[in-house]
């Protein structure tokens, strides 16, 4: 019985710890198996949140600035011709500004 119970215990740990971290785990699974698994096994957790922004203008809408952060002064105002932060860069920005809660 106990060996059933540690078995089952077990099992439970590794499909805990896959989910944990499918985010490493799904780039190395084949595409005909990803194409069996549910789409929340797929997307890491931030992509549903996520809307790509291409301007600093289109990037202030989105509340990306503050008196830390200022998006308008540094760029906007001074006629900055680059286009607004790529994807990883405002995924950054935002994970900062929501863990030291920059509003």
């Amino acid at each position: 019985m106990l060996f059933y119970l540690s078995l089952v215990a077990f099992f439970f740990l590794v499909v805990m710890l896959t989910y944990r971290y499918r985010a490493f785990i799904i780039p190395h699974v084949p595409d005909r198996v990803k194409s069996f698994l549910p789409r929340i096994l797929t997307t890491s957790p931030t992509a549903n949140h996520y809307a790509p922004l291409s301007t600093f203008n289109d990037q202030v809408n989105a509340g990306m600035t503050s008196d830390s952060f200022d998006v308008e002064a540094n760029n906007i105002s001074v006629g900055d011709s680059r286009m607004g932060l790529d994807e990883r860069g405002t995924r950054e920005v935002m994970e900062i500004m929501n863990r030291e809660r920059v509003k």
